[in-house]
């Protein structure tokens, strides 16, 4: 409310620096210090902008500023976690301090990601190298009917799954599913890419993020302890996706822009076409959690 006041105090007081004009005007130099009410016009809309920031109900420009400065947020945060890394970024060497199972039942298409660049979700964007991206399909594809609805894909709506023991520390739920574009472009809405999130603490410089839920299906809020294989939303497309699935990614702390993406160990798990055991995913793998004996 504060900052508010202070803008629409500012906009009122900036014309006075029109007096200035009769200083130059009449050769007044007092009446020239009038000009200095003008500087409160980049003040103004530096609060402005920090005002639209923090509401909670966005405008569609307060989203894509929000979105712009997420993308250059991601930009600027590779410098700093390689500094953070010491310059050495973790690599298929590294082994998670936890097991983890994916976050789904059933059979489900490893549609991106992998531990090489030529894999990669996103290799050069050292904070979702190692990520993940799932979906169903079958028969070659991941949609009923004509696939022009969200509601078309066979993973929309199914149950997403807690990877592992942990403590959630940061959801979002308030994103609506970004609608299904006709020429296969992203039209995102949300000002996160990852719309509607989860964010869950495993142990030490462990963290798991999980996005594109569905809003409203959230089951736990910030503080919730979690158990392995524990229901704690269901999938949805909302963020920066073109079609319903889940983004998966374990990270070495809680922050999704200055966090390395860690490669993830999987136990419990195998591939299903080979029905083999196996611990770390590329693209192109159908994969299943093995159901554990009571």
């Amino acid at each position: 409310m504060f900052i508010l006041k202070a803008i629409q105090l500012m906009k009122k007081m900036y014309w006075f620096g029109c007096f200035g004009l009769f200083g130059t005007l009449l050769d007044y130099p007092y009446l020239s210090l009038f000009y200095l009410f003008f500087l409160l016009a980049p003040i103004e809309l530096i609060l402005s902008l920090i005002y639209d920031l923090k509401k909670e109900e966005h405008s569609s420009k307060t989203s894509d500023l929000k979105f712009l400065f997420q993308n250059l947020g991601m930009l600027i945060g590779i410098p700093i976690i390689y500094m953070r890394c010491w310059f050495h970024l973790p690599d298929h060497h590294y082994k998670a301090k936890v097991s983890y199972r994916l976050p789904f039942d059933g059979e489900w298409l490893t549609v991106n990601g992998g531990l090489d660049k030529e894999t990669s979700h996103s290799w050069s964007i050292c904070n979702q190298r190692y990520a993940y991206d799932f979906y169903i399909d079958q028969e070659g594809k991941s949609y009923r009917t004509d696939g022009k609805t969200v509601s078309d894909y066979y993973c929309y709506g199914e149950s997403v799954l807690s990877p592992a023991d942990g403590v959630v520390v940061d959801i979002k739920d308030s994103f609506e599913d970004t609608p299904i574009s006709e020429n296969g472009e992203i039209q995102c809405l949300a000002s996160d890419i990852r719309g509607n999130y989860i964010v869950i603490h495993h142990g030490e410089k462990e963290y798991t993020t999980i996005a594109h839920l569905k809003k409203g299906s959230i089951l736990v809020k910030a503080g919730d302890y979690v158990s392995q294989g524990q229901p704690i939303a269901r999938c949805g497309n909302s963020g920066n996706t073109s079609e319903p699935h889940i983004h998966f990614q374990l990270q070495q702390g809680k922050s999704f822009l200055f966090s390395a993406s860690l490669p993830i160990y999987f136990d419990g798990i195998q591939e299903t076409l080979e029905s083999t055991d196996i611990h770390y995913l590329t693209r192109g793998q159908r994969v299943t959690n093995i159901k554990k004996n009571k």
